[in-house]
């Protein structure tokens, strides 16, 4: 790198062994800290509890007596099940695939920021550097949820897309179709990424109106195939075409919208304050979008505003894991942004800035698992999931020698109801609100009742129970009251709930 004088201020430039030589150091510091940030959530271990029920030939179902959707992304859920079938061990499993498959998205991101071309080779350390400075990004490149597939399959789409946009109106029907192939199995993956996607859609379908409309119309109905079988497939097995957790969390809470919107404005306000560098990138992404009119980026962009309000007036009330839902759509506005600059100058700028940036944060990536790591203050609703994954024995860095991970007292309470007589349980460990260890650990034998209904198929239909207050509420816990002989129910296997239209209903 030089800094070289000049009449109007400096001039930083990096030749083409300087970038290649930072791209490697850059790389290896991207592969141990996305190792030292490895975790799995509690939420994850819900999944993976039908994983555990699927391979064991229980089908898939959470409580094995009843058939319920307690997950969110089918395609990721399957391609974990995989590879529990051949391991039997859920943890380590799911975090060498998860890095695995980041790792993979940032190959992949590389491609379409510098597409083979030498004097776009400064941009691959300005792409590390961006994704390290990105706390969201980095949080749930490995978690146990489908975030990384999620990355792997945009960085797809927006490679193969970003690949024939000086071609716009020339795409072959093989093209839209491997587009829409690609929307369709991350809808698959987790169906509210179609909002995402959408902008991209009706972009390739504006500028393909001069195919006919049949044959248009079949190569877009054979691509969204996996989805479509996907929500038959739900229809016939659970009897709902979305996941449990749309009605437990959403649909059916009875909570006003202005209490959701304001936990979103909150939710949306934290994640600017400890991710404020992916938030510059965005709006620098913005601006070149508008600057020059990219039909890649300004897709991307819109898809992002879009599910940024989807956020914040929907999803964000659903979760209080700071981050959770903003770390696909800012993956996807970072490597717009870096794919936007053409200016090598520019990029050198940028390098220095995110290295100061990542040496200043408290809450770096970097830093994670050291004295230097400074969790800001938190609230109930919007939590570092990370951070307390790490001090309660869910994190990667918690392992020792001759520890079953995770080393959760939730994950250990489940292995304790598991040996008792017991089979129903109300609530998760201690009675609480978290299922996921404990009800993995528990093991398939046992019958749990969720009180903030993820996993029940009727109470999630039931109205919440609202407070007085929304302060007394915290984000992604919708409480329902069990009726008079649900409990009973569960136990003999009898109808037994005394209200007459519910035990209909039931």
């Amino acid at each position: 790198m030089t800094l070289e004088g000049h009449d109007k201020g400096f001039r930083v430039q990096f030749s083409t062994g300087q970038s290649r030589r930072l791209m490697v150091v850059l790389f290896v510091l991207f592969v141990l800290v996305l190792i030292a940030n490895a975790w799995v959530v509690d939420d994850a271990y819900i999944t993976l509890r039908t994983v555990d029920n699927f391979v064991s030939g229980y089908g898939l179902t959470w409580n094995i007596s009843e058939r319920v959707q307690v997950y969110t992304h089918p395609l990721w859920m399957l391609v974990v099940s995989l590879f529990y079938f051949i391991t039997s061990e859920a943890f380590f499993t799911v975090i060498v695939l998860s890095l695995v498959i980041s790792l993979a998205s940032g190959v992949l991101a590389y491609k379409v920021v510098t597409r083979g071309e030498e004097n776009l080779l400064y941009k691959g350390p300005l792409l590390i550097l961006a994704l390290l400075s990105s706390k969201a990004v980095i949080d749930y490149a490995s978690s146990g949820l489908e975030n990384a597939l999620s990355y792997l399959l945009v960085s797809l789409f927006l490679l193969r897309f970003i690949t024939l946009r000086d071609n716009a109106r020339r795409k072959s029907l093989k093209d839209i179709g491997v587009l829409f192939l690609l929307a369709s199995l991350a809808f698959l993956n987790r169906p509210d990424m179609l909002v995402l996607y959408m902008p991209f859609l009706l972009y390739l379908l504006y500028v393909s109106r001069s195919v006919p409309k049949r044959r248009l119309v079949g190569i877009v109905l054979l691509a969204a195939l996996p989805a479509l079988l996907w929500v038959v497939f739900s229809l016939v097995y659970y009897g709902y075409p979305f996941p449990n957790t749309a009605y437990a969390k959403v649909f059916c809470t009875g909570f006003p919208l202005n209490w959701k919107v304001r936990r979103g404005l909150q939710y949306f306000n934290n994640s600017l304050l400890w991710d404020s560098a992916a938030y510059v990138m965005l709006g620098g992404a913005a601006w070149f979008a508008a600057r020059r009119k990219s039909p890649a980026a300004l897709c991307a962009l819109t898809g992002i505003v879009l599910y940024l309000v989807y956020v914040v007036f929907s999803a964000a009330s659903a979760t209080h894991m700071s981050g959770r839902f903003f770390a696909v759509p800012l993956y996807l506005g970072i490597v717009v942004f870096v794919d936007s600059l053409s200016n090598r100058r520019v990029g050198a700028a940028a390098v220095v800035c995110l290295i100061a940036y990542i040496a200043l944060s408290p809450i770096s990536a970097v830093k994670f698992g050291t004295p230097a790591y400074r969790e800001y203050t938190q609230n109930e609703s919007c939590i570092d999931a990370k951070w307390f994954s790490l001090n309660e024995g869910a994190a990667l860095l918690s392992w020792r020698p001759g520890l079953d991970m995770p080393y959760h007292k939730w994950f250990l309470s489940g292995k304790k109801i598991r040996k008792t007589p017991e089979r129903v349980q109300v609530g998760g460990a201690s009675g609480g609100e978290a299922i996921g260890y404990v009800g993995f650990a528990a093991g398939p034998a046992k019958h749990f009742l969720d009180v903030v209904a993820l996993g029940d198929p009727l109470l999630s239909r039931l109205p919440a129970v609202r407070p007085d207050d929304m302060e007394e509420w915290k984000s992604g816990h919708f409480h329902r009251a069990i009726p008079d002989g649900y409990v009973a129910s569960a136990v003999t296997g009898d109808n037994l709930i005394r209200d007459p239209n519910l035990r209909e209903y039931y």
